[in-house]
């Protein structure tokens, strides 16, 4: 293979290296931008005067690569000084943008705004910074494009530290915002409101007429992930749903993709070929082409979606002008084109897990498929879905590890089993969508609908309450994730020599015992542990039980679980929830004495001679002997105290 052969996997990674480094340094911008400036000059004019062969590749890889870092140090807008840290004061004003704004669960609505000033004794135009907004549901919510005044006072993102959260500030950080406000009733005053484009009105009025003919036929969990399947609206999922289609590793269904981009093409595509007499095959593909991008658009054009709708509209311009077709290189030139827009784009999770899935599909499909040959249609048919999944699976599983911390063990089930409801399903909606109008038709349509979402969540059900469904504990670093997506490659496809393949089998080998250890480990650790939480919530882990001592208001239990239900997703156990705000508990596990008391400002907790005392307030107190003294977030450290650890920091964990 040469450069001119696939051009963009040398250019693509290059540029995505760049970007990378760019973020990872941006820090020290200035250095890493004269470096950039410097290295891409120095390239060019080597390219230009002096490279050939394998010393042109190597100086064009490293051109890209500093065009990346400078893409990225514009879009992070580090070079721009006035930044809203060396101004703002609690109690200013900021005037912002707003760049995004989505309806939210519960009290609060979720926007994304772009400061634009900041208004103290003086007002001052500041550097373009994004903040996250959770505007409270009795405030006027901004719609994007408008500008707004809050006074609310802004504040940085920070992780509370708790084992097995989702880490905030790091996905945050990758969409460039770093603080954020809560802004309730008040405080918040509409500017200006900007004027909808002809074209955001027609596609707001088919968001509406699409979501209306499926409330109109539908209704409960079925409406829910009709919803989500078909138009990407999640707003109506419950936990209880997302945790199903998680555990079995269907959650990709549940959020438009390729893979749904795919099933209508093929449903739009048999569609078109009845009217072949009157449409011709250029006219036809124009027209799907179009249809597509306009699907993609008011499903929030997703980067998931975006990339299967910019590979399919170049495969179609290939095609009808008869020119060769790479899989490999259009994906990677898909990937070029969208974090050549926003360079942000390489750390959404969703890119990541859809082009590593591409990029399995292209690699080891034809291999899996190989593997078995079967003669009986239908059979072959579900072999081949078998071996796509595998082959996708093959490059997300690391990634997946890294973010989610659990693996699916029935993944290939329940792919066989969603394999044709998914297609049912989107065709049901597309019939909807086309005779909404025609009442009785529609309603039948619906009832038929209903029919196979019920059976589809059922059949998700039954999979999550399978023994060993989900294995949890997985605790995977990201340069482990890079190390296996070099090395699965190596080993399955590229050409390494003999000498190649054995060393990339050992070191393979030598990562996999290394996540089976670390699991083994988080499995099997016994300790206690307090949470940063707004309440008293304590854990004590032993053999496989987890005894959670809290103090909350009934209201509040939800915050309870969800502490405890992400520290179950590394150290999994049996739970057992006990409130110590009416009574005191003394319990024996295993040989092992546990014991709860509350005080007055106070809690104890004993346990394997370890003493615990989680301080409630900020009374001055004196620390006993080996005993170890805690206090909640909201005390503040004070000099020649004599308190071990302040849970505002993080979680506090002791082993036993």
């Amino acid at each position: 293979m040469t450069f001119y052969d696939r051009p963009f996997v040398c250019i693509t990674l290059s540029f995505l290296l760049g970007l990378v480094l760019a973020f990872a340094c941006r820090t020290h911008a200035d250095v890493l931008a004269y470096c950039s400036f410097s290295l891409l000059f120095l390239s060019l004019f080597l390219i230009v005067f002096l490279a050939r062969g394998i010393v042109f590749l190597v100086l064009l890889c490293l051109s890209f690569c500093g065009v990346g870092s400078l893409l990225m140090l514009e879009r992070l807008h580090v070079f721009e000084g006035n930044t809203i840290d060396c101004m703002y004061k609690p109690g200013d004003i900021c005037v912002l943008r707003i760049c995004e704004s989505k309806d939210g669960k519960g009290d609060w609505n979720k926007a994304i705004g772009e400061v634009k000033q900041h208004m103290g004794r003086q007002v001052n135009a500041v550097r373009s910074e994004k903040v996250l907004l959770l505007i409270n549901k009795n405030e006027c919510f901004p719609r994007t494009g408008d500008q707004v005044a809050i006074s609310s006072a802004l504040m940085a993102i920070r992780n509370e530290g708790n084992p097995g959260e989702f880490d905030a500030e790091m996905f945050w950080s990758r969409q460039g915002v770093n603080k954020m406000a809560f802004v309730s009733r008040g405080e918040l005053v509409l500017l200006n409101q900007a004027k909808q484009s002809l074209i955001t009105k027609w596609l707001n009025a088919s968001r509406n007429y699409l979501r209306s003919a499926l409330r109109a036929h539908l209704s409960g969990a079925e409406l829910a992930i009709s919803l989500a399947l078909i138009l990407g609206d999640n707003s109506m999922l419950d936990k209880e749903i997302r945790d199903s289609f998680t555990n079995t590793g269907a959650l990709h269904v549940l959020a438009v993709s390729g893979l749904h981009i795919s099933i209508i093409m093929q449903i739009l595509m048999a569609a078109l070929a009845v009217f072949s007499g009157v449409l011709s095959r250029r006219v036809a593909v124009i027209l799907l082409i179009g249809i597509m991008w306009w699907y993609a658009a008011i499903t929030g054009l997703s980067p998931s979606v975006l990339r299967a709708v910019i590979m399919f509209t170049v495969l179609s311009i290939a095609q009808l002008s008869g020119r060769n077709y790479d899989s490999l290189n259009t994906l990677l030139f898909t990937a070029f084109v969208l974090v050549l827009w926003n360079p942000l784009t390489v750390f959404d999770i969703g890119f990541q897990l859809s082009f590593l899935a591409m990029l399995g599909i292209f690699l080891f499909y034809e291999k899996i498929e190989s593997f078995w040959v079967i003669r009986q249609p239908i059979l072959q048919k579900v072999w081949q879905g078998t071996a796509i999944g595998l082959a996708a699976q093959v490059m997300t599983t690391p990634l997946s590890l890294h973010y989610f911390n659990q693996f699916p063990n029935y993944f290939i089930l329940t792919n066989i089993g969603l394999m044709a409801s998914s297609g049912i399903i989107l065709g049901g909606g597309l019939l909807i969508f086309s005779v909404s109008w025609w009442g009785f038709v529609a309603k039948w349509i619906g009832a038929a609908l209903m029919l196979v979402v019920g059976l589809s969540l059922w059949f998700i059900q039954w999979v999550e309450s399978l023994p060993g469904a989900v294995a949890f504990g997985f605790t995977v670093h990201f340069w482990t994730v890079l190390a296996m997506g070099v090395l699965f490659p190596l080993l399955f496809y590229f050409k390494v020599g003999t000498r190649g393949f054995w060393i990339s089998t050992v070191v393979g080998f030598g990562i996999l015992v290394g996540i089976i250890f670390q699991r083994f480990q988080n499995m099997n650790r016994n300790e206690i542990i307090v949470f940063n939480a707004r309440m008293v919530v304590m854990a004590v882990r032993v053999n496989g039980h987890v005894f959670c001592f809290y103090r909350s208001k009934k209201a509040d239990f939800f915050k309870v679980e969800r502490l405890i239900g992400n520290y179950l997703k590394i150290h999994s156990a049996k739970v057992h929830y006990c409130n110590f705000d009416r009574h005191n508990w003394n319990i024996i596990v295993e040989g092992l004495k546990i014991v709860v008391k509350r005080k007055k400002g106070w809690v104890d907790l004993t346990c394997d001679h370890q003493m615990v005392r989680v301080l409630m307030d900020d009374a001055p107190i004196k620390r006993l002997q080996d005993e170890h003294l805690i206090a909640m977030p909201w005390i503040k450290a004070t000099p020649q105290s004599p308190i071990e650890h302040y849970l505002s920091k993080k979680s506090w964990r002791l082993a036993i």
